[in-house]
């Protein structure tokens, strides 16, 4: 495991880690983590992933993980700054890498969002998306839509207001999130083409004349996104070479999953080599279909 600083512009920078297998990689995974949550959530599936004999760098957004250098307030950026200047830097820093190897994006919930507007996304082989769906509150999961109005039109507005930032982790909601990027999550929230509704037309014909191949896997239990949210989701991505999985944690023979579980060490056993391996393995192969 190497930790290392990669540069967004003159004056920021990203925290990025490699892991590195023991042989000659077969391929590199870039993990692209869910909104609020720290590279480090993702290291045992990217030590394990390693284990498997492929390359994986993980990385945290401006503001978020290891890459926050200064108080939540004090930035500007937003989600689109995210996708189109902190995962296209690790993406070209990966693309750059001597040994040319077959590329995944591996995005959970957010990371599987927006890597449409990832520059030099037609360069990877594929992208895997888990717990990945529109936010749109009318179609979330019925307990968190009763809370959805109050939450986006009164708890949103008036603590990121008072505080300069969404302080989400003293409310076990998201976690801490600059101002920008609550204020334009909420706006994706509330439409329900999500971001493809409100951002520019450049936006939806990103995502409508994407070609990357994609498998995006949901869970029934999901306590974050509904079937809908991830069907949603998945009618954006113009793609004609994509798949939409939604397993049961029956399915897998495990109790419980939800929109986190699936990167916990425990389903080392069951999940990644189940769920996870095979869509890789079916690429490299050349028979995805």
């Amino acid at each position: 495991m190497q930790q290392f600083t990669l540069n967004i512009n003159a004056s920021e920078s990203i925290q990025l880690t490699g892991f590195e297998p023991s042989t000659t990689a077969i391929a590199h995974i870039i993990i692209a983590p869910a909104m609020g949550v720290s590279q480090l959530f993702y290291h045992a599936l990217a030590l394990w992933l390693s284990q498997q004999g492929y390359a994986v760098t993980t990385f945290d957004y401006r503001a978020m993980g290891s890459s926050q250098v200064k108080a939540l307030k004090d930035y500007s950026l937003d989600i689109l700054s995210w996708a189109q200047e902190d995962c296209s830097a690790v993406l070209v820093n990966v693309i750059n890498q001597p040994s040319k190897l077959p590329i995944y994006w591996l995005g959970h919930s957010l990371g599987g969002q927006i890597f449409p507007l990832i520059k030099q996304i037609a360069q990877v082989t594929k992208v895997i998306t888990i717990a990945s769906g529109t936010g749109y509150w009318k179609h979330n999961v019925p307990a968190l839509r009763r809370k959805a109005p109050l939450f986006w039109y009164v708890i949103v507005p008036l603590l990121t207001s008072i505080f300069g930032y969404f302080p989400g982790r003293k409310l076990g909601m998201v976690g801490d999130l600059p101002k920008h990027v609550i204020y334009q999550w909420r706006r994706w929230c509330l439409h329900p083409e999500y971001c493809v509704g409100v951002e520019s037309a450049e936006v939806r014909q990103q995502f409508s004349q994407l070609q990357v191949p994609l498998t995006s896997v949901g869970f029934s239990d999901d306590e974050m996104l509904s079937w809908q949210n991830m069907q949603d989701l998945h009618a954006l991505f113009g793609t004609n070479n994509k798949q939409l999985k939604c397993y049961t944690p029956q399915q897998v023979g495990v109790d419980r999953i939800g929109h986190l579980g699936f990167f916990r060490e425990q389903f080392k056993d069951n999940l990644w080599p189940q769920l996870l391996l095979p869509e890789l393995l079916l690429s490299q192969s050349g028979s995805f279909q």
